[in-house]
């Protein structure tokens, strides 16, 4: 028993730092960083070597997400210093003056496009700075950014988290079939969400007047979910869904009047004086950012891409990306520097605990602590096996930042548990890819990482605060139908 409770006590300080004490990442992180190392060397006997083993990568691999993070900022700065921002707030609230809608349409859709075309973190490193520049408070902004994040994460950029996350366990399910079931537990997801999204940023009030609208973005979002995932591939789905789901909406906007009340109205600041910037100089760095993203992604084979880290091409064009829209908003290369030496200022308390918990992260994966935690779990599971799996992906996406790395981490124990209990290895293993994609809405660094893009870095214990209930509703839907696919409606699916 006490092997548990130290092999947990890693997550429980930086929850009990971060949520219960207040107290920013940048805090927690450090202290949560020496615990581990002790703990991994005087308990868990690891080796200093193997300590300084974990210091050095977590390091590395917090400067290559940070860099992502900067690029994202740079094109921030850049946008709101030349004014393209502002006009871009015409053009959407020419849309649709309901800011509840503008939420679901950049950080759900937008985001779901954005997570198929590179995962890695850019949905909400792009969406909660874009709805910032609406009028959104930072918080809320990184709150439904969170939240959006996470229904498209089990495919991530060109499918890559289910394509290398099931490698491991190919010889009981192809990647199609890996897929597909991933898609079957996620369409009810995708009718969820933006039900919770709506909830937590406007409350109950929030649903008056837009349940048409939800029900139609988010059953299109779901049926189109399901026939990308089940009958073309994972390498398009999050990207062809959030593509497709925009389109449909903003045909439905035109069609179908959603009556909005006061509240909820889109009011530009007064003191704004009417941009007269064209639509196009304005979206610019966002056109190129789509099309780049994509376009670089099939251009080239994913181990070059993933050569130095996945983060670092997705940095690279989102840079990219910020340099030539700045070439079109005719910004001077030395305004342009400041913009990225701003940027730069701003990230440096992001490093630092983006770094610390990666350690953290590193250490509890080398010393056994993870595999101990999801063990225990497995072993007194029995017939909810199919739930707990869920529970296990999203502690391995919670701590080390990424449902691949969960899927890679956890998808063997499954099976072989799966195997052993008589159950379903393909929807168990499904049930740990989807336990994944929730898992990132409340992954330390995922919070560090968008609290910093909007400005509210130390406030990453509130953000978790405001996300946590949505986490929960996703954890105990997606547990109970892993558990029906399991053990009911597909028990037989593959076999």
């Amino acid at each position: 028993m006490l092997d548990i409770l130290l092999a947990a006590s890693p997550i429980i300080v930086v929850l009990v730092g971060m949520i219960g004490l207040k107290k920013s990442a940048m805090k927690v992180g450090p202290i949560a960083m020496m615990y581990t190392i002790i703990l991994g060397i005087f308990y868990f006997s690891g080796t200093s070597k193997e300590m300084l083993v974990s210091f050095e990568k977590g390091i590395l691999d917090g400067i290559k997400i940070v860099w992502l993070i900067f690029a994202a900022f740079t094109m921030l700065m850049m946008m709101m210093g030349t004014g393209a921002m502002d006009r871009i707030k015409q053009v959407i609230a020419g849309l649709t003056n309901d800011r509840r809608i503008h939420v679901l349409i950049i950080a759900m859709m937008f985001g779901v496009f954005l997570e198929g075309a590179a995962g890695a973190g850019t949905p909400a490193a792009i969406a909660a700075p874009f709805l910032v520049g609406l009028g959104f408070s930072p918080v809320l902004a990184a709150t439904a950014s969170l939240i959006s994040n996470s229904v498209p994460v089990s495919w991530g950029g060109a499918g890559v988290t289910t394509i290398m996350g099931s490698a491991a366990v190919r010889d009981f399910m192809t990647v199609e079939q890996a897929s597909s079931m991933a898609g079957r537990i996620h369409m009810i997801g995708a009718i969820i969400l933006p039900f919770l999204i709506i909830a937590v940023i406007f409350g109950r009030k929030g649903f008056r007047g837009l349940i048409p609208f939800i029900l139609f973005s988010g059953g299109f979002m779901s049926v189109t979910l399901f026939v990308f995932s089940n009958f073309i591939g994972p390498e398009v789905t999050s990207m062809s869904t959030g593509l497709l789901t925009i389109i449909a909406s903003l045909v439905f906007l035109k069609t179908v009047k959603v009556n909005t009340p006061k509240e909820f109205l889109y009011k530009p600041e007064l003191s704004n004086v009417q941009s007269t910037m064209s639509t196009f100089r304005a979206f610019s760095p966002y056109l190129i950012l789509i099309i780049l993203l994509p376009a670089v992604r099939y251009s080239f084979p994913l181990s070059s891409l993933a050569k130095y880290g996945y983060t670092v091409w997705v940095g690279a064009v989102i840079y990219s990306s910020a340099f030539l829209g700045s070439l079109i908003l005719r910004v001077k290369l030395s305004d342009f520097g400041n913009y990225s030496v701003t940027a730069f200022k701003k990230v440096i308390p992001a490093l630092v605990a983006m770094c610390s918990l990666l350690v953290v992260s590193d250490i509890m994966v080398k010393t056994g602590m993870m595999k101990l935690l999801a063990s225990t779990l497995a072993a007194v599971a029995g017939k909810g096996y199919p739930f707990i799996a869920v529970a296990i992906g999203s502690l391995g996406a919670f701590m080390t930042g990424t449902n691949l790395g969960s899927n890679i981490m956890f998808g063997p124990m499954h099976v072989q548990a799966a195997t052993t209990l008589m159950q379903n290895p393909i929807t168990v293993f499904a049930g740990q890819n989807v336990g994944g994609s929730i898992g990132n809405m409340i992954c330390p660094n995922n919070v560090v990482a968008v609290a910093t893009t909007v400005g509210v870095l130390g406030r990453e214990g509130e953000l978790m605060r405001k996300v946590f209930p949505a986490f929960l509703v996703f954890l105990l839907i997606y547990g109970l139908v892993a558990a029906f696919y399991t053990h009911y409606m597909f028990s037989n699916y593959g076999i």
